[in-house]
């Protein structure tokens, strides 16, 4: 994140800048260039119709800097713009501030910026639109360059409309009276102030002796780290924001879906992990209001500004990385709310889907040592498709894991894969199996390629709060929204992969887990070691001589997919 500095005492002084790029001739632009030393003060006053600018300019006395050597740029609005506008108790930021910035920009300078947008940034630290509209130049969106007078400090631009002051986004989220108190008392809570005393300047003791400074700190907000920089004014973002009552109402729906279960004891052993743990605690309902917050808040971002009604590609992809395609629902009803860095809706209901949003696909890759333990199995290792082109794009991540099972026929070799993630919410389980072929090209063709013979096991913290193994599933089962399952297809009882193809075979329908087991929180300290306590346990099922003619015991396993049932 780009840290930025908050002064609480204001500094008097001048930043210092760089200059814009204008190695051109001004009378190109400017009809009525003047170059005989006239400054922007001066030639405000000799313009009857900016009288009434030329007054507020000098009740905040600014005279002086539009008389003085520096380089500005003036937008200033005309009689007729001020003879409705009432300033405001900040009228020097919010709008004398908001009309003038540092340095010349010309026509040609809007001609060769990015999109013909050039973003301005004004003395109040706000940016502004310049754009061509029309043959001419149009500030801030709204008002339109009647004129433009090159001078001996700057630039006069005279206006039509007073542009509005706007603050940037997380100001307005935070803003009083705004009806996004949910979500702004949210993001205030990882607000975070260091006191930087290198930078800041001591005036002074006070009457105990203690030192007082002219403060400086440092901002960070962990939540603005993770999905976009909303408070800095030279970043653009688009965000959906929710009212209280589209938060409250999202926070309904999602929390079932992220029920945590408490404080506990679980115990490891080999492949076997077991538990007992509460159903109803502060540890479970603090895991399960954190939980369900930050689903709703991790889809909100958009980088720059898009075109809400016909977006690139139609799709957006959010700061999160998840793409909703064809988007433009989420911001059906929406209202829009001027800001200075990029675009805020603001909406009565958030209408992202479960599947696209929260409740996703899980993919746990079997190659990856991380995710898996084994038990009676000679040696595993990892293999890639990528030199076998029969495969190709087939493979998940290209890779799989090949277990190798211990030589006594009788023992079935058993490997374990975690399940991260898993939410309390239904989804089809799936296991995706590799045939020999995919490491041996001699194989291809060959008339010796065999199956083999699967059972699984599922293993999770039950409805009472024991974390324990089911029975085996030895047959694809549909568990129809209850704990109890049922065969799929009682004709074709066991589960055999296939021996010339990648197979994607579902073991569990319909499955739900009656806890969250969320383990992927950006807020997880790193020093906390967050259990998993879902697994699907895969046990070679051919133990006979029998058995033996018929199948391999190898086994080749791509990854487990976890596809969520809304």
């Amino acid at each position: 994140m780009k840290n930025y500095i908050i002064a609480f005492v204001v500094c008097c002084g001048v930043s210092v800048g760089m200059t814009s790029c204008q190695e051109r001739e001004w009378d190109n632009y400017y009809g009525e260039a003047d170059h005989s030393g006239q400054s922007l003060m001066e030639a405000i006053d000799a313009r009857p119709d900016l009288s009434a600018f030329a007054g507020v300019v000098r009740q905040y006395g600014m005279e002086s800097l539009l008389g003085s050597s520096q380089s500005l740029t003036v937008f200033a609005p005309t009689n007729d713009a001020l003879s409705s506008y009432a300033l405001t108790d900040d009228a020097l930021s919010q709008f004398l501030y908001n009309h003038v910035c540092r340095y010349t920009y010309t026509q040609g300078d809007v001609m060769e910026a990015d999109d013909g947008i050039l973003r301005v940034k004004m003395l109040n630290g706000k940016y502004q639109n310049l754009v061509l509209s029309g043959g001419g130049l149009l500030f801030g969106n709204l008002g339109h360059v009647s004129s433009s007078q090159g001078v001996g400090n700057g630039v006069l631009n005279t206006i039509d409309c007073v542009v509005p002051f706007y603050n940037n986004i997380y100001e307005e989220i935070k803003k009083t009276g705004n009806e996004t108190d949910s979500i702004g008392k949210y993001l205030r809570q990882h607000d975070r102030y260091t006191f930087l005393p290198d930078k800041s300047t001591v005036v002074g003791t006070n009457d105990k002796g203690e030192t007082v400074y002219d403060s400086v700190f440092n901002f960070r907000n962990e939540w603005i780290d993770h999905y976009g920089s909303i408070h800095l004014e030279d970043s653009v973002y688009t965000m959906l924001v929710p009212t209280n009552k589209a938060w409250d109402k999202h926070y309904d729906k999602l929390r079932s879906y992220f029920k945590a279960y408490g404080d506990g004891e679980i115990k490891t052993s080999s492949i076997n992990v077991t538990g007992t743990l509460a159903t109803a605690d502060r540890t479970a309902d603090s895991l399960t209001h954190n939980h369900t917050v930050e689903a709703i808040m991790q889809d909100l971002v958009f980088r720059k500004v898009v075109d809400v009604a016909a977006p690139d590609g139609d799709s957006l992809v959010a700061t999160s990385g998840h793409v909703f395609h064809a988007p433009q629902y989420l911001f059906t009803d929406a209202e829009q709310r001027g800001v200075s860095n990029g675009q805020l809706f603001v909406t009565d209901e958030l209408k992202h889907q479960a599947h696209d949003s929260w409740h996703r696909e899980i993919r746990v890759e079997a190659e990856d040592a991380a995710n898996y333990a084994t038990l009676r199995v000679s040696s595993t290792s990892s293999k890639s498709v990528v030199n076998y082109p029969q495969f190709a794009g087939q493979v998940s991540e290209n890779g799989f894991l090949v277990v190798k099972p211990m030589q006594a026929t009788s023992q079935r070799p058993t490997v374990r894969f975690r399940l991260p993630n898993t939410l309390s919410a239904t989804y089809n389980i799936y296991i995706v199996t590799v045939p020999a072929s995919a490491i041996d090209t001699a194989l291809v063709d060959s008339e010796t390629l065999r199956s083999t013979r699967l059972r699984f096991y599922l293993r999770y913290v039950h409805e009472d709060g024991t974390l324990k193994e089911d029975a085996a599933i030895t047959t694809p089962v549909d568990y129809g929204g209850t704990q109890t399952p049922k065969a799929i297809d009682s004709t074709n009882p066991e589960f055999i992969t296939d021996a010339r193809n990648v197979n994607k075979m579902l073991v569990a329908r319909n499955f739900r887990f009656p806890f969250a087991n969320f383990t992927n929180s950006i807020f997880q300290s790193s020093e906390v070691d967050v259990p998993i306590t879902a697994f699907l346990r895969v046990e070679g099922n051919v133990t006979t001589a029998a058995a033996l003619t018929q199948y391999e015991r190898d086994m080749r396993i791509d990854c487990i997919i976890l596809e969520p049932v809304d």
